[in-house]
């Protein structure tokens, strides 16, 4: 078995505002196996410091020794086995989950900026067909910003809020009893914790879910205990692959909480692999996986856009992918062997 590690940066069209910062551009790390067969798998590993506390670095170091060991970085053991389930299912030309739907879902995602500006953003996504709206909020101009986008999108679509754990429980009910007239479907990590989400969930009346609070099932399981939320968002990388987010929307659903994927800004590969992910596990919630489009590189084109607010889903074999030379060559960094 060969391999190769890559480090790529993947500029955005639009710096991507946050209550956590800005990101001007994606850095990602792609492991590469290939048999003696010539057949290829990729991984890629999708870390993002700011937001979950993991650096490009330390995930880079671990996928140097070959498969990472248990306790490494989630990232990592998820570059992994996308690379391992990819090179297994095109020998045996099928894809990684067992798809039920040709595609599925997805949101328009709206980063935090002037209101008339993402106002303006959520007004094209409407003409693009989308149903579903999340935007980023947990700064000072909130009410504007998502009032600006409810009048902009008007009264039917879905609009998400996203806090990514910007408030303590005080200043979350305070902010979305503020922002509930806006008629929410949900509030996403309004704290950073598990118990500060269920202390808000006991208060307010916008449904709370979890994302950086659930890192597996096992976190899923202790969020239903605490009734800290309503529904959980559920990442590959952070969860550790394929399997372990299979897990976690299994753990969600039987605890009877509801449940969908998303990425963090992630690249192509793990955005088709959370797509067939989502069709296999039949995920009705609108994903938070359309986010290829903020990117200015080709690599951003190796899917199809969404249409009418739905993506397509990837039928394989693995994962479906196929990034040209072309845009790889493109925001490739290095090779670092």
């Amino acid at each position: 078995m060969r391999r190769s590690l890559l480090r790529l940066q993947i500029p955005l069209k639009e710096p991507f505002v946050t209550s956590g910062g800005v990101v001007a551009a994606r850095d990602l790390a792609v492991i590469r196996l290939e048999d003696d067969d010539g057949t290829v798998g990729w991984g890629e590993a999708a870390p993002l410091e700011p937001y979950d506390g993991v650096s490009l670095d330390e995930v880079i170091a671990s996928l140097r020794e070959g498969p990472p060991p248990r306790g490494s970085a989630p990232q990592a053991r998820a570059a992994w086995e996308l690379a391992e389930l990819d090179l297994q299912m095109r020998r045996r030309g099928k894809p990684l989950g067992e798809p039920w739907a040709d595609a599925i879902p997805v949101n328009c995602t709206l980063p935090a900026g002037p209101p008339d500006e993402v106002a303006a953003a959520a007004a094209a996504g409407l003409r693009e067909g989308f149903s579903c709206f999340k935007v980023k909020v947990g700064l000072p101009d909130d009410g504007l910003r998502v009032a600006a986008v409810r009048e902009a999108i008007g009264p039917w679509p879905a609009l998400r809020v996203d806090a990514n754990g910007a408030w303590d429980p005080d200043e979350a009910v305070e902010a979305i009893t503020a922002l509930e007239a806006h008629d929410l479907q949900l509030v996403e990590q309004p704290c950073a914790t598990l118990e500060g989400l269920a202390r808000v969930s006991e208060r307010v009346g916008v449904p709370v879910a979890a994302d950086e609070s659930i890192a597996g099932a096992k976190d899923v399981k202790a969020a239903a205990k605490l009734g800290a939320c309503a529904a959980v968002n559920v990442k590959l990388a952070g969860s550790g692959g394929f399997g372990p987010a299979r897990d976690a929307l299994r753990a969600a659903r039987d605890a009877g909480l509801q449940a969908w994927l998303s990425s963090t800004l992630d690249g192509p590969w793990s955005i088709a692999a959370a797509l067939q992910l989502a069709s296999s596990e039949r995920v009705s919630l609108a994903c938070g996986l359309a986010t290829l489009d903020l990117f200015d590189a080709e690599i951003a084109r190796t899917l199809p856009a969404p249409r009418a607010g739905l993506l397509s889903v990837p039928h394989g074999p693995g994962l479906g992918v196929e990034v040209s030379e072309t845009a790889l060559a493109e925001v490739l960094v290095e090779e670092l062997g």
